[in-house]
């Protein structure tokens, strides 16, 4: 080794040989001027980033809302299937022939023809003869004859006292009979009374028997009786009459026509039950419709 001197350090040497110190290196001052540099740098540059997005500001930006719009119902809707559709007031109507007035002249025009009974009873249609002619009978029971029990006595004579005029008519052949009485009251109003009377009377008198001395009764038992579906007020009952223990099924009506009530009945007598009998006489709404039909004709033959 040489005795000359070694040569000085350079600049970056002496300042690493300083840092290198043991108990803290570099002298401080100028490091410390540098950190504090960075420091003031780093605050600036977070400064401008808050005053750019100001998060204390509330946003003025206005929130879209929705807007609701009330639907104004319109024909088409009103005119929706599913809504009911007020109808025509109803009023009510009198039946045909409510006010008609009959007599002595006009009440066998009430009367059914043999062309009526041939043209609709099954059992008419091979022909039918007179039996009773009209005008040849008299109202009421036959003298003596009584209706047990009393209180069931119109539903054999209609009425309980003498009407103004009373026809009354038959028609028949081996399979069937068809009989019928009309009773002409003063009035509408008055038949009308009678034909209220008379069907509170049917609906109470399940079974009655009409007494005649010195021959024999004939009691009857019927059904509930029904109210007719035609134009006019009326009922029909299924009913068997029992004469010296000889049962027969009969279809039996009552009418209201103006001032005139209509009584009928058609029986069966060779008919077993009321079933057999229905099948030769045709049903109760059938028997009912002939007699509406002869009303009918005879109201329109008033005016």
């Amino acid at each position: 080794m040489s005795g000359s001197a070694p040569p000085p350090p350079s600049g970056d040497e002496a300042r690493w040989r300083a840092d290198a110190r043991p108990g803290g290196g570099a002298r401080p001052g100028r490091g410390w001027r540098r950190a504090g540099w960075v420091a003031v740098v780093v605050l600036v540059l977070v400064g401008v980033v808050v005053l750019a997005t100001r998060p204390w500001a509330v946003d003025a930006t206005p929130v879209p809302t929705a807007t609701v719009v009330a639907a104004t119902p319109s024909a088409t809707d009103d005119a929706s299937p599913d809504a009911p559709t007020p109808g025509p007031t109803s009023t009510a109507v009198s039946p045909p022939g409510a006010d008609a007035r009959f007599d002595a002249t006009t009440a066998a025009s009430l009367l059914v023809t043999r062309a009526d009974l041939e043209q609709a009873v099954p059992a008419a249609a091979a022909g039918v003869g007179r039996g009773l002619e009209p005008g040849t009978s008299t109202w009421g029971l036959p003298e003596g004859a009584v209706v047990e029990p009393p209180e069931c006595l119109p539903a054999v004579t209609v009425v309980t006292s003498p009407p103004v005029h009373h026809d009354a008519q038959s028609w028949g052949n081996d399979e069937m009979t068809f009989e019928q009485d009309v009773v002409v009251l003063p009035d509408a109003a008055a038949a009308s009374d009678a034909f209220r009377a008379l069907v509170t009377t049917v609906d109470a008198c399940a079974r009655y028997t009409r007494v005649v001395p010195g021959a024999a009764g004939t009691t009857w038992t019927a059904e509930p009786a029904l109210e007719g579906q035609g134009v006019f007020p009326a009922i029909v009952q299924d009913v068997t009459a029992v004469t010296e223990g000889v049962a027969v099924p009969q279809v039996t009506g009552h009418l209201l026509v103006g001032n005139a009530v209509v009584t009928w009945t058609a029986s069966a007598p060779t008919a077993a039950d009321a079933q057999a009998a229905h099948a030769v006489l045709g049903s109760s709404a059938e028997l009912s419709a002939v007699v509406e039909s002869r009303a009918l004709a005879a109201v329109r033959a008033l005016t």
